[in-house]
């Protein structure tokens, strides 16, 4: 299954992730005045597990490229 996969890295992924967290850098410089997401958390080792996978996530999107995969063209369903 992993045969088809190269290391390699993709500028595009990098970009997709950056768009998609576009929402989450806005947030982050311009805070909620009373934002419940800053309190402390009562799940820390759950919320750390989930920072690593997040970073693996990254990595693996940016990394890995199918050596198959065909590249998106415009088409009228895109």
């Amino acid at each position: 299954m992993l045969k088809k996969y190269k290391i390699a890295f993709d500028i595009w992924a990098l970009f997709l992730f950056l768009l998609i967290m576009l929402p989450n850098f806005i947030w982050l410089a311009i805070p909620a005045p009373n934002d419940i997401l800053r309190v402390e958390s009562a799940t820390g080792t759950i919320d750390a597990i989930t920072a690593v996978c997040q970073v693996l996530m990254l990595a693996c999107l940016c990394f890995l490229r199918n050596e198959e995969g065909q590249r998106l063209a415009a088409s009228p369903l895109l």
